[in-house]
């Protein structure tokens, strides 16, 4: 074999060792070079002495084989064993390498890493556990994670995840890993080709605790980029009705986490709110009982959905959900800016539709009460926005409601808004001139 074209990146030429790089010894007509038959590098007899196979570069005799390299070769031909416990010490070894730059750098460079994930999927939970660790280890440098999607990590991980539910232990160092991935936006996209949804759905629905909510949360990151909704969309359809099978999970971590992607899917495209009300409506408004008695987190969330869903919800369900809107917002603490804001926002988008106006007008006394004596601004700017809506086709009745309490902050917030004084005054200006004569 012609070494020299076979390692034609790592093969070192003669000329530029004048000493073992193991030993430090001067070559003399004595000391002769040997070229290791792994890394190419040059050393003495004595430091490259054991001859030893290189299946990994498909090379089945024994050759020459340097100190530095002897226990990784050792590993790679273990790995190659058809005893399962002899390729679990191979996993082992080569793990334990993996602690140390140069211990990392022999692996990578003996396609170790490769090995590894192939023996995986083929193996047992013992050697499954061991990868799922190494990989963990690995993904925590970041570095090395482009590398890893490129030899195969993400099919590695989606088995383990799919294989083995019960194995705590294998599942928490894959979440691990995962979750370290996809903090890379570049590969998030790559996740969702392998098809990773599912695993971790199934994840999230059957087990329970830290796994489960550790799931959802890597689910997050993929569902927070608006750009890939389309891709789900496409490849996912039923990932709403499973989030939904999750939300029945009463661990309140749990609820938000899947609150929170179903806030990511109802703020994007129109075809996922619509799947979100069809959901919610077919299993008796779950999130609206959620909006009876949940944790800060989940209200705001849920608040934000439901506000998110206003401007597509049908007419025949609009009532339940500004019934179940205003009845959070008679109890919600006047402290709570961010839930006040998305109760007062989804209650202005429903108030877009002029068949809630009737029902809206019902609940003005506690809008006006709640959102537009609000001592924050967005509250009281959404209160706003919904009462000059109604006054489109109740303006008697939304003006005697706000004539008993309201109207001073009603006028005082519409005048506080940038330029309102220019715009109202050129609306006018569309009736009447600033220029005329007279007519007589």
């Amino acid at each position: 074999m012609q070494y020299k074209s076979f390692f034609q990146y790592s093969w070192m030429p003669d000329e530029e060792a004048d000493s073992c790089l193991n030993c430090g010894m001067k070559f003399s007509q004595f000391r002769r070079k040997h070229h290791c038959r792994n890394c190419g590098k040059i050393f003495c007899s004595k430091c490259c002495l054991e001859k030893i196979s290189l299946p990994h570069f498909g090379i089945n005799e024994p050759e020459k084989v340097c100190n530095n390299c002897k226990l990784t070769v050792e590993l790679m031909n273990k790995a190659k064993s058809s005893d399962i416990e002899v390729r679990y010490e191979a996993v082992i070894g080569l793990s334990s390498m993996l602690k140390n730059t140069a211990g990392l750098s022999k692996v990578v460079e003996c396609g170790g890493i490769n090995t590894m994930l192939s023996i995986a999927l083929n193996g047992n939970d013992k050697i499954k556990i061991a990868v799922a660790s190494a990989l963990h280890c690995l993904a925590q440098s970041m570095m090395f994670n482009s590398f890893l999607v490129e030899v195969g990590c993400l099919k590695v991980l989606k088995n383990f995840l799919s294989s083995n539910l019960d194995c705590t232990e294998l599942i928490s160092d894959s979440l691990s890993t995962l979750n370290l991935l996809c903090m890379d936006a570049n590969i998030r996209i790559e996740v969702l080709k392998e098809g990773m949804i599912e695993a971790l759905l199934a994840v999230v629905v059957s087990s329970s605790g830290v796994i489960s909510v550790f799931a959802s949360r890597v689910l997050q990151l993929l569902m927070c980029n608006f750009e890939y909704h389309e891709f789900i969309l496409k490849n996912h359809r039923g990932i709403i009705s499973e989030l939904f099978d999750a939300l029945e999970n009463e661990d309140l971590q749990m609820q938000a986490c899947v609150t929170k992607i179903l806030m990511y899917f109802s703020a994007g495209s129109l075809p996922f709110r619509e799947m979100i009300i069809k959901e919610d409506v077919s299993r008796d408004f779950p999130l609206l009982f959620l909006l009876k008695g949940s944790s800060q987190g989940v209200l705001v969330h849920v608040a934000c959905i439901v506000a998110n869903l206003a401007i597509s919800v049908n007419e025949n369900y609009m009532n339940h959900y500004i019934t179940g809107m205003c009845g959070l917002l008679a109890c919600v603490k006047q402290e709570n800016e961010e839930l006040l804001s998305q109760i007062g926002r989804g209650l202005a988008n429903f108030a877009e539709s002029s068949s809630s106006a009737l029902h809206m007008i019902h609940h003005l006394p506690v809008i006006v009460s709640n959102l537009l004596k609000s001592s924050f601004e967005a509250p009281r700017v959404h209160a706003c926005r919904l009462i000059v809506l109604l006054f489109q086709s109740e303006l008697p009745v939304a003006l005697d409601v706000l004539s008993q309490s309201g109207l001073d902050e009603f006028i005082a917030t519409i005048f506080d808004l940038p330029g309102i004084t220019d715009t109202i005054n050129n609306l006018f200006l569309r009736k009447v001139s600033r220029l005329s004569v007279c007519k007589k």
